[in-house]
């Protein structure tokens, strides 16, 4: 998925519409307490970047509850909820694996979310002139472009924030839900390990650098187009 920061599944909007996992909690101390289905996802992504998990593999509710130091029953309940997420599936012989991806499928995402995201783009373009809303985005461009000298999977989540800052610019919490709706980070997992992204990360920073300065000039039309463009490039370096 670097840096310690707020957690990468919360949206730098306070609306919970961007959390497919639930509001987080206040609780009397002044914490948060963080939804049990949150606390499930991160075990799953920690066990997938630790090697002991892989796409089609079986999620073992005992292992993740010990992890956790849960027990097994709402362990099963929060995987049951990933399964109408889609990032899990319960079959009747295996119970719980992690769903298989092809890069196919990974392709298929990057064409889906290109109009949505190109929805906030637009929406931010035309906003650009408001406070710092430049300040903001070309602060993030120049992160992008810190995060590319040592091109990994945090790099992915780096170009996720600039979208994140991108909706809360154009107040399109949708946006937000959407992608989180296609499990980004499992998404963005997968597609760093099936491209050979230093090969490719040049191309990619010159993708966002065009994008942010279509953002900083106002020209909601040429967002939305560098959008698609970069989709259906990515796309292809996955269809090959």
């Amino acid at each position: 998925m670097g840096r310690q920061r707020k957690q990468r599944d919360e949206p730098e909007a306070s609306s919970s519409l961007g959390l497919p996992f639930g509001s987080p909690k206040q609780l009397s101390d002044g914490g948060i307490k963080t939804p049990l289905v949150q606390q499930v996802y991160g075990a799953i992504m920690e066990s997938l970047d630790a090697g002991e998990l892989k796409p089609g593999s079986r999620i073992v509710a005992a292992e993740v509850a010990q992890r956790l130091g849960l027990s097994r029953a709402p362990v099963r309940e929060a995987l049951a909820v990933l399964a109408g997420q889609g990032l899990v599936e319960l079959l009747p012989d295996r119970g719980a694996i992690l769903r298989p991806m092809t890069r196919h499928d990974m392709a298929e995402i990057y064409e889906v979310m290109a109009p949505v995201i190109s929805v906030a783009l637009r929406s931010a373009a035309l906003r650009m002139a408001e406070g710092d809303n430049a300040a903001r985005v070309t602060s993030a461009m120049a992160a992008i472009r810190a995060a590319s000298t040592a091109p990994d999977f945090h790099f992915f989540l780096v170009l996720n924030d600039f979208h994140y800052l991108v909706n809360a610019i154009a107040e399109k919490p949708y946006v937000d839900f959407v992608m989180r709706a296609i499990n980004i980070e499992y998404w963005n997992r997968l597609v760093v390990s099936s491209i050979h992204l230093a090969s490719h990360i040049d191309q990619y920073v010159t993708n966002y650098q065009r994008l942010t300065d279509a953002l900083l000039a106002g020209d909601a039309g040429s967002a939305a187009a560098v959008m698609h463009y970069h989709a259906h490039w990515c796309a292809r370096l996955l269809e090959r």
